[in-house]
């Protein structure tokens, strides 16, 4: 198994991925990206935790296919109760405004070659997580979609679109697990 190459842009060292033999780098995520990322991981760790579940939500941890393919998800949950390898049940991605196309097509069809049930795009500036899920076909459709309302934005909508907000949901891998939208986007400023 070999190891990542990593490359060096002055003295600051860039993350990488590798997809087809080709290497990307990854962009520097800002201070908002990290703390949804952060949150996310929280709820999930502490929901794991919490329920004796053989699941652990981990943050920027290579997931390696072979020497011409490895990724490096935002967030990606394994689970021991269900599978021995490391193939996720969940891979999360927060999108930066650098190259959204990386997560939302290239990455998107790896996943699902990899047969990861669950995946979720966040959108953090519009405060929305879309939750896709792998067909019988190894294909991406889109389960739902998730928008944080803040209490400013809540006072515009009229009674019919208050009717239509969400303020949680649940992972279709974890169903008991209930996430607060406003938990994940809390973003410490």
């Amino acid at each position: 198994m070999s190891e990542p190459v990593q490359k060096f842009i002055g003295d600051n060292k860039r993350k990488t991925e590798m997809i087809d033999g080709k290497i990307y780098l990854m962009a520097r995520p800002c201070r908002e990206h990290i703390n949804v990322q952060d949150n996310i991981v929280r709820i999930l760790n502490n929901y794991f935790i919490s329920n004796k579940r053989r699941c652990r939500a981990f943050t920027e941890d290579e997931l390696y296919v072979n020497e011409k393919n490895y990724y490096v998800p935002d967030t990606k949950v394994l689970c021991r109760e269900t599978r021995s390898d490391d193939i996720p049940v969940i891979v999360i991605e927060i999108l930066s405004k650098s190259n959204p196309e990386h997560d939302t097509v290239l990455k998107m069809e790896k996943y699902a070659e990899l047969g990861i049930k669950e995946y979720w795009i966040i959108t953090w500036e519009l405060a929305k997580i879309e939750i896709y899920l792998l067909n019988d076909d190894n294909i991406y459709r889109k389960f739902m979609t998730y928008t944080y309302f803040t209490k400013d934005e809540l006072r515009r909508l009229n009674e019919e679109e208050l009717k239509a907000v969400v303020k949680e949901f649940s992972s279709v891998s974890f169903p008991n697990l209930i996430i607060q939208l406003e938990d994940v986007f809390d973003i410490f400023q």
